[in-house]
């Protein structure tokens, strides 16, 4: 049955995926980040589906996190939006190099039928993911002192570290990008 909807899905067919399907597949992806000595306990948390384009195909929605201790960039806090693996898709990179691990690593992937289409990341401790209709919304909390948005970076195009307080903000996507819509402040930590 499972085989039966992989290769509908590679043929180029419409396949669903339930929600442990959706855990999985977020699961697998989310080993292809490794950790290290600053990052680590990198974890795929609020997995949901939606149809976000509305075309009849489900996208994975997650949230994407990692522990870091003194890092001087950013700790992974990032919205994850996965979408359907096709034939042949440009996500599925194995290496002829490859070990026997990284083999199985690709193996599962491509078994799991979704891979990572685009992420957001999100500048303090996330509270609440959550779909509404074709959008996403999240919920966090910014303080000053948060490894999640370092203050003294250089952000460029990633904008300042908004103040402290709780903000909501309104996600949109399309294939290959998620951006924020609309940004709510609705409390000050002052």
């Amino acid at each position: 049955m499972a085989f039966a909807a992989l290769a509908m899905m590679f043929s180029g067919g419409v396949g669903a995926i339930d929600s442990r399907g959706a855990v999985r597949a977020a699961n697998v992806w989310t080993k292809f980040h490794p950790g290290d000595d600053i990052r680590n306990d990198i974890r795929a948390s609020r997995v949901q589906i939606a149809d976000l384009d509305r075309d009849g195909v489900d996208e994975v929605v997650y949230l994407l996190t990692a522990t870091c201790i003194g890092a001087s960039f950013d700790c992974t806090n990032d919205v994850v939006v996965m979408t359907p693996l096709r034939k042949g898709d440009p996500r599925l990179r194995p290496g002829r190099l490859d070990n026997d691990y990284m083999t199985d690593l690709w193996r599962r992937a491509e078994q799991s039928g979704y891979g990572d289409d685009t992420s957001l990341h999100v500048p303090g401790d996330v509270r609440a993911l959550a779909i509404v209709g074709d959008r996403v919304q999240v919920t966090f909390d910014v303080v000053r002192d948060s490894p999640i948005c370092k203050r003294s970076l250089d952000r460029g195009s990633a904008g300042p570290c908004p103040e402290p307080g709780r903000y909501r903000w309104t996600l949109s996507w399309r294939e290959g990008a998620l951006s924020k819509t609309r940004e709510i402040l609705l409390g000050r930590d002052d």
